[in-house]
């Protein structure tokens, strides 16, 4: 009896600590450090970048694993694949979710359930998105995300007696207080890019996608969209919103110049402009900001649509190097990496909130407060002809602009997007 026993717990045991491939490879949670492989990594970094971001962290811990990087580009993913059989994919969440469909990659679920690797450190939201999508299992982690929040001006809500915005506030609630500041004084409530930027925004708040990829049809001259323009319309006029066509790169925007008291942006608008600033103008620069987290829809406070992630890390179902290839998945996610990166900054987050570079002590837990809305379901442009975004924006920003002063109405310019981008999309069927 006891025989029996014990050898029930040794097998309970070795299906707790250990997991056996396809191939028949049993793969353990914690291998050698000091094991031997070349490791093939699909990925579209340069090997430079790649290895200062990933690998070299990875060969001081592993120092006989050889990283092979296999890079691959926007039209040939699939014959990459095919060719290399590489051991670890990098990967954007359309090709993830292509490549659990067809299979190709390894359960982690059966090495991570262990409480080492601490799963639940990880931002949950993210993990219960990556399930959904892998249908209750999980194939790959991503160890960055680059989530959006509202940033806000302190001194300028001090100085006009407005109180701060608040986590989880609507698009109508923003709106309403960035009507409060004085146009007059010079200064407006927010800061938008430009005309597309708001309305991408505020699509996706309503889960709304511009254009039906299956049947290859713009959908703006709708109701819904009606109401969005005339909002958008509203705002602009009232001066509550000013959206000036800046380009990404110009780090001296309304928000950053004091002229407006909020804009949304990912996180790395902390260092592409906020930080860029810094370094121009030194102790002139006078921006006392934080953050709360990015609008949400009314029907649900508590998710967000503007989530990013960098990369998906996983092993590749039919790798010759399954265990090393773990050792690498696991290693970028753990709490090892990601203390290691906390001490440098960085454009993106990690998805640790326990590891957040925060020198400055704001309020960065913003950024994780939300969840990524796990129905919807954004635009593959990979689907659409070559171009179709960048084109679809232009349009979208000059027949807003037209609408903006008076050269067209607003219905004008809603008919005529529908037909210039549908124009579009027919020129290559």
């Amino acid at each position: 009896m006891q025989k029996t026993i014990l050898l029930n717990m040794l097998v309970l045991l070795s299906v707790i600590l250990t997991s056996c491939s396809s191939t028949g490879e049993t793969l353990q949670y914690e291998g050698d450090t000091q094991m031997r492989a070349k490791l093939k990594i699909m990925a579209i970094d340069n090997k430079k970048g790649f290895m200062e971001d990933y690998g070299d962290l990875f060969n001081a811990k592993y120092p006989n694993i050889e990283i092979e990087l296999i890079n691959f580009g926007e039209n040939n993913f699939d014959e990459v694949l095919a060719s290399e059989n590489p051991d670890v994919l990098l990967t954007s969440l359309d090709q993830y979710e292509q490549l659990v469909q067809n299979n190709k990659l390894y359960d982690l679920d059966t090495l991570m359930n262990k409480d080492e690797f601490n799963l639940n450190g990880m931002h949950q939201g993210i993990v219960e998105y990556l399930r959904v999508t892998g249908k209750g299992k999980l194939y790959g982690l991503p160890p960055q995300l680059l989530p959006k929040a509202l940033f806000y001006n302190k001194d300028l809500f001090d100085k006009y007696s407005i109180p701060y915005p608040e986590d989880q506030m609507t698009w109508e609630e923003v709106l309403q207080l960035a009507g409060r500041f004085p146009v007059e004084d010079g200064v407006n409530g927010l800061y938008m890019r430009d005309f597309y930027t708001f309305v991408e925004a505020l699509s996706r708040s309503s889960s709304l996608n511009m254009v039906n990829v299956k049947d290859l049809r713009v959908t703006i001259n709708t109701d819904s969209y009606n109401r969005m323009f005339n909002m958008i319309l509203d705002a602009h006029q009232s001066g509550a919103v000013v959206m000036p066509g800046l380009d990404a790169l110009d780090v001296n925007d309304p928000f950053v110049t004091g002229a407006s008291a909020m804009t949304m942006d990912y996180y790395y608008y902390i260092n592409n402009n906020i930080g860029r600033a810094k370094i121009e103008q030194g102790n002139k620069l006078h921006l006392n900001w934080d953050v709360v987290t990015a609008p949400v829809n009314e029907t649900n406070r508590e998710i967000s649509p503007y989530f990013h992630l960098v990369a998906i890390f996983s092993v590749h179902a039919k790798s010759e190097q399954k265990q090393a290839a773990w050792e690498f998945v696991k290693f970028v996610n753990s709490e090892e990496f990601a203390q290691a990166k906390s001490r440098t900054n960085s454009f993106t987050l990690p998805v640790r909130a326990d590891f957040v570079y925060n020198p400055e002590g704001k309020r960065l837990e913003a950024f994780y407060k939300l969840k990524p809305d796990v129905n919807w379901t954004p635009v593959n442009y990979d689907l659409l002809p070559k171009g179709f975004y960048g084109k679809m924006r232009d349009i979208i920003n000059s027949e807003g602009k037209a609408a903006m002063v008076g050269a067209k109405t607003l219905e004008e310019a809603i008919a005529s997007i529908q037909e210039r981008g549908q124009q579009l999309l027919e020129q290559n069927k």
